[in-house]
């Protein structure tokens, strides 16, 4: 009597909860604002440039500290939350956003020391780099939604066979210490010549969903060029690269 294989493979997508991204953006938005202010409110008052009565003291001080602690804070949430929103955001647009209210602050601070010069030039820089960080986030999503829509045409025109993981890539250990393993899984599959066939693709893989040897996913392929590997969708890696449902033949892709 041959032993049951491995429960199929399910992966439930990680809600899209609005709450968190706010939160973040408003401790990123709020600590860039407060840290930029009183750093510029320090180094105004260290180099000698501000008013001559003006000694930055302990607003400029907490400014800095309550403001970095919020960025830290806005940073850490923007981190343990991205990962859900592949075809939305990315580390880019916190990173951005810390940048523009850094600039913000610094300008607030040139305001009300009535100061010039080097402190305009290095607001304008951080904004521009803030800047420039949204546009390089901007960039990469809209990358990423590119190659999901072509997996999502893929699926809904290529050939699906049934494949099978050869190797999960991953130990029981490597959950210990981390609750996502990034490795390297290896699936086989028949093409329609009868031909076996082996493709390995990087994954993210969860320790709510494990991938385990054995498990059964699908296999899309493009019928038109069967053997170029950036043609074919393997369903478990495009379920937990994009954050949706395991596709199935013969249904409708979800797109993000």
């Amino acid at each position: 009597m041959s032993e049951p294989g491995p429960p199929p493979f399910t992966f439930e997508p990680r809600p899209f909860r609005p709450f968190w991204v706010v939160t973040a953006q408003l401790l990123l938005l709020v600590g860039g604002v407060a840290a930029g202010y009183g750093i510029g409110c320090t180094v105004i008052d260290g180099y000698g440039d501000g008013p001559a009565s003006y000694i930055a003291g302990d607003e400029a001080g907490l400014a800095t500290i309550g403001g970095g602690v919020a960025a830290v804070l806005g940073l850490l949430t923007w981190s343990l939350i991205v990962d859900q929103y592949p075809l939305q955001f990315g580390l880019w647009h916190a990173l951005g956003t810390f940048g523009l209210a850094s600039a913000l602050g610094q300008l607030f601070a040139v305001v009300e020391l009535d100061v010039e010069g080097r402190y305009v030039v290095a607001a304008i820089i951080s904004g521009v780099v803030g800047a420039a960080a949204l546009l390089v986030g901007g960039a990469r999503v809209a990358a990423r939604r590119k190659r999901f829509a072509h997996e999502v045409a893929l699926i809904a025109r290529g050939v699906p066979v049934d494949a099978t993981v050869v190797d999960p890539g991953w130990e029981p250990d490597d959950f210990d210490e981390a609750s996502n393993v990034i490795t390297t899984s290896t699936f086989r599959y028949v093409g329609a010549d009868g031909t076996s066939y082996v493709v390995r693709r990087r994954v993210t893989i969860p320790s709510r969903a494990p991938i385990e040897k054995g498990q059964h996913t699908t296999v899309w392929y493009d019928p038109d060029d069967p053997l170029n590997d950036k043609a074919i969708v393997v369903g478990i890696q495009h379920a937990l690269r994009w954050n949706v449902p395991v596709p199935v033949p013969g249904r409708a892709a979800r797109h993000g």
